[in-house]
């Protein structure tokens, strides 16, 4: 198959890490293109024919839409492949210059609803919840999955190593899980990984809070897998997610998650493994529940144990396959 893929790039997060993924699996035995920006490339396979593209431009502009589907008619793809709203838009208003029209596949990362979603041939939600958010003609869900790299030890200080991955945005929670964090009767060391607009305000917080030395926002890091394999618990206090990719690396790779009650979370950890984000007061919530888990860890262990045990489910080959075999669907 010819694949094309588009993702308007922001940053590397969740959504570009299931993009590049996919890419990187499909190129394998398929001829794959990516719409998207020049950051992106060092993550790319070089195999991927990464092609830039301005998803800022007017996606109402006569010029640009035609320009746009001169470049479709070109690559000749069997598929395109969206990963956001706006992208669907774009490839959906090409594709009146078209005389033959390119099925469009749509994934929903997130339980947001968006009408022009509804312009995709397929829509994929990442969980359950996100199903419930995903209207285009037809729509299936197909788990995310991460691949696997093999971990190292970064042998961290004999104290207990607590790690959160996501942007340093206001729907990762950040500010919550710092709170909680100084509320806890234990010793700890908290990592964040992660960049974006909130660091500054977070870094205040930490300061303010007096826990310089216990929170550190570590940044951007390409080896996610080995500061999860090496901290004891993975904690996730998203007010928003679709299936958190970070979740499922923590299934691959951690020791144990918590996480807020949302999205698949429930489903996949049980109810003892998460908490309730939006409660009003959350931060005594989690705080309890570090707590907890503190005290229990080695029976919170052996819970989460069983969850590892399934992670082949959350594989990206499987993932690629799945998409793969929805695509066949269409053509």
């Amino acid at each position: 198959m010819r694949i094309l893929h588009t993702l308007h790039w922001v940053q590397f997060a969740g959504t570009e890490k299931v993009c590049v993924d996919l890419c990187n699996e499909m190129v394998k035995e398929h001829q794959v293109y990516l719409l998207s920006q020049e950051e992106i490339r060092p993550y790319l396979n070089d195999e991927v024919q990464l092609i830039e593209f301005d998803f800022e431009k007017n996606r109402y502009n006569p010029l640009f839409l035609y320009q746009t589907a001169k470049l479709l008619e070109k690559l000749s793809p069997d598929i395109i492949h969206c990963h956001n709203t706006k992208e669907i838009e774009i490839m959906k208003y090409a594709q009146l210059f078209l005389i033959k029209k390119i099925p469009i596949v749509g994934t929903r990362h997130n339980p947001i609803l968006k009408k022009k979603f509804a312009y995709a041939d397929l829509g994929i939600a990442v969980s359950e919840e996100t199903l419930n958010y995903t209207n285009a003609k037809k729509n299936i869900l197909i788990t995310n999955g991460v691949k696997y790299n093999p971990p190292k030890d970064l042998e961290f200080p004999d104290v207990f190593n607590i790690l959160a991955v996501g942007r340093l945005a206001k729907v990762k929670g950040f500010d919550v899980l710092i709170k909680a964090l100084a509320q806890v009767n234990f010793d700890f060391k908290m990592r964040i990984i992660g960049d974006g607009e909130l660091k500054q305000e977070l870094q205040q917080l930490i300061i303010n809070l007096d826990l310089e030395r216990k929170v550190e926002l570590v940044g951007f890091v390409n080896n996610v897998n080995d500061y999860l394999y090496s901290s004891d618990l993975q904690v996730i206090s998203s007010f928003e997610e679709g299936l958190s990719i970070a979740l499922i690396e923590g299934i691959f790779y951690g020791k144990a998650v918590l996480a807020s009650d949302i999205a698949s979370h429930k489903v996949l950890l049980g109810k003892r493994s998460v908490f309730d984000i939006s409660k009003s007061n959350n931060v005594q919530l989690l705080a309890q529940k570090l707590n907890e888990i503190y005290a229990n860890y080695q029976e919170f262990l052996d819970s989460f144990a069983d969850l590892k045990a399934r992670k082949q489910e959350f594989s990206i080959e499987k993932m690629t396959s799945s998409y793969l075999e929805a695509y066949q669907t269409l053509i």
